[in-house]
């Protein structure tokens, strides 16, 4: 191992060699000292390839347009200039203009984001443009424009020329472009246009970026492709409908339509730091989400945005597959779950309350306690062998044990005490144990019978499944059952509307018992949230434990649209910041786990009424009712003999 001051001076020099290289390897355009065999326009491309173009994953692309033989040699020759300065430090391709009307890309396909053409004048470089598909670019990318052929005067290139080229590139949303045109001084000017400037909102203002001479140094010029961080105040028009706690729409005296819920914040929060307003456009026809297809097919909101009509949409949108297909998604700013808010548990009735105090397992040790009494006293009940094990274990006084045990069970008292001590032994512990087991029963009843007890809601999917409820949801929520296709014939679709989503699932609270509702796990913490500041008392809406899918939000934009740069940048900051989260809690009650049990206690202390004890008189009526069906049987066994044989087989297996 080397030692340390070995390892500190090999550092140090390996710093000091890369700074030498680094230093060494600026860009600096060579001098020309009138030299024709050395043109400036080529080192000034292959500065700014290799400065702004080069990608680490992507290819630069090269286009040539060019409307004669001479020109297309001129454009060949300068690309193959260009092609030796950057041999082994950038990766080429050769690109095609071949349209491709539906829009779709290739499996695997990506699409491209550098591109340098080559156009003889600017009606070349319009019958590029005008080529271009989103299915194969990527028009937030950046962009190299080299005019090849005469530019005419400046004045007329910045007036008539550039206007009407840049205007061609708005219509597409390039904004990441520079145009180098060679002047007759022997200079190399670099032009841009900016989309949002003070007054001219979406209407491309020509800029003169830089002016390279002879000599000069590339890296001394500002940034050609600097960001887009401000829209100077302009307006940019946003989709949107109402999905609270997402959205909100709240109308304002002046007849604009304010947008709130925690993804309006976001985009209030947005709108101050990019300097944009919002102009509100909701779905037509209140078709909330709609559907996605090819262009002319879409609807709601998804239409708004794929035919251009806003620059973007915020209203609960996930990411999909499909939408990815015709609309350009952001960055994920909130991932929630999508689950069933399913009804609130059934009541328990008069009767099944008196089952509450015990659970499961001691009412079957119960059973089986009683079911060996029963088998014991069944076991002595008949047979002279068996006499005298009667005398030993309940003595010859004991007439009926069995009935006996259950009236000690139900606070009775002793009718015959045996003389035996072993039978004196078994009443004592059999004494003890109804004592403790009915004091525990009847403290706990006291509570039970007060409460307006429910059964668990459903808590997993399979449970819901198995259940006889429909599935209410909104037609584009099918796509999470595809693996489910038993369930059609029990989706019922929630029509389209304001906020019907909503209100389907505010009725889960009490009002809808058939049916469960697929939602965002967000309407159901606002609306739990909002009715008990309504109410306190209101019950909470349930949801199952188990989620049927994660439910990524983002922002839709049209699919050439220049927006993702700088809105993602802003919003991946503040999603980093806690803000979003921060927003989304002050905006439901997540806690549903509390939700789903029981208030500890039962409530204040109530006094026991009438209706409390339905379920005690329904067992001592059904108690009557076995009496009176046993002494019809006595009665009826005085005219069957095989009846009465049996009874009296019964009665004289107690006779000593």
């Amino acid at each position: 191992m080397a030692p340390l001051p070995v390892l500190w001076w090999t550092s140090r020099l390996m710093c000091c060699w890369l700074l030498w290289t680094t230093t060494a390897t600026r860009a600096q355009i060579p001098p020309q000292h009138g030299d024709t065999d050395q043109p400036l326009l080529p080192h000034i491309v292959t500065h700014l390839l290799q400065r702004y173009l080069r990608h680490p994953f992507q290819p630069v692309q090269f286009f040539l347009a060019a409307n004669t033989a001479p020109h297309l040699l001129a454009q060949h020759d300068l690309l193959s200039q260009v092609l030796r300065h950057t041999s082994g430090q950038a990766a080429v391709t050769f690109g095609s203009t071949t349209s491709n009307p539906v829009g779709l890309r290739a499996a695997g396909q990506q699409q491209r984001s550098r591109a340098v053409l080559f156009g003889e004048d600017f009606v070349a470089f319009e019958r590029l443009v005008a080529n271009f598909s989103t299915a194969v670019n990527d028009y937030s990318g950046r962009y190299l424009c080299v005019l090849t052929g005469a530019s005419g005067s400046v004045h007329q290139l910045e007036t008539d020329h550039l206007p009407r080229l840049f205007g061609a590139l708005w219509t597409r949303h390039i904004v990441h472009v520079n145009v180098l045109v060679a002047a007759a001084n022997g200079t190399v000017r670099a032009y841009t246009y900016r989309p949002y400037t003070p007054g001219r909102c979406g209407k491309p203002a020509v800029k003169l970026a830089a002016v390279f001479a002879p000599g000069s140094s590339v890296d001394a010029q500002p940034h050609l492709y600097p960001r887009l961080t401000t829209f100077c105040n302009c307006t940019l028009q946003v989709g949107s409908f109402e999905a609270k706690p997402y959205t909100l729409l709240r109308p304002k005296v002046d007849g604009y339509t304010e947008l709130g819920g925690f993804e309006g914040d976001l985009l209030h929060l947005l709108a101050s730091r990019l300097q944009f307003r919002v102009n509100v456009t909701e779905s037509p026809h209140q078709v909330q989400w709609g559907v996605i297809g090819a262009p002319g097919n879409s609807t709601g909101t998804m239409q708004l945005v794929q035919d251009e009509l806003v620059d973007l949409v915020i209203a609960c949108m996930a990411l999909d597959v499909t939408r990815g297909l015709y609309l350009k998604a952001g960055w994920a700013h909130y991932t929630s779950r999508i689950l069933f808010a399913v009804p609130q548990g059934r009541p328990y009735t008069a009767f099944e309350k008196l089952f509450r105090p015990f659970g499961t397992a001691i009412w079957a040790a119960l059973a089986g306690t009683l079911l060996g009494v029963a088998g014991v006293v069944g076991g002595l009940s008949c047979g002279r062998r068996a006499r005298r094990w009667r005398r030993f274990v309940y003595g010859p006084a004991v007439r009926m044990p069995l009935l006996g045990a259950l009236y000690l069970l139900w606070g009775g008292t002793v009718v015959a005490v045996p003389g035996r001590n072993f039978a004196r032994s078994l009443l004592a512990l059999w004494l003890g144990f109804t004592f403790v087991v009915r004091t525990l029963y009847q403290g706990s009843l006291y509570l039970y019978l007060q409460r307006s007890a429910t059964f668990p809601p459903l808590a997993t999917i399979e449970q819901v499944h198995r259940s006889t409820l429909h599935y209410h949801m909104v037609n584009i929520a099918m796509r999470f059952f595809v693996d489910r296709p038993e369930i059609k014939p029990r989706v019922h679709f929630i029509p389209p509307g304001l906020d019907t989503l909503g209100e389907q699932v505010a009725g889960m609270a009490a009002r809808y018992t058939d049916r469960v509702v697929v939602c965002p796990q967000d309407m159901v913490a606002y609306n739990n949230r909002a009715g008990r500041g309504r109410q306190p008392a209101a019950a909470p809406i349930q949801v199952t434990r188990e989620s049927i899918t994660l439910f990524p939000l983002t922002i839709y934009y049209p699919k050439k649209s220049c927006l993702t740069q700088p809105f993602d940048r802003l919003v991946r900051h503040v999603v980093e910041s806690g803000l979003v989260s921060f927003w989304v809690r002050s905006y439901g009650d997540y806690d549903f786990e509390a939700n789903r049990r029981e208030p500890a206690g039962g409530g204040e202390p109530r006094k026991l009424t009438l209706a409390h004890l339905v379920g005690a008189y329904q067992l001592l009526a059904a108690a009557h009712l076995l009496a009176l069906v046993i002494f019809l049987l006595e009665l009826v066994s005085l005219r069957l003999a095989a009846l009465r044989r049996t009874t009296y087989n019964y009665e004289i297996c107690y006779i000593d």
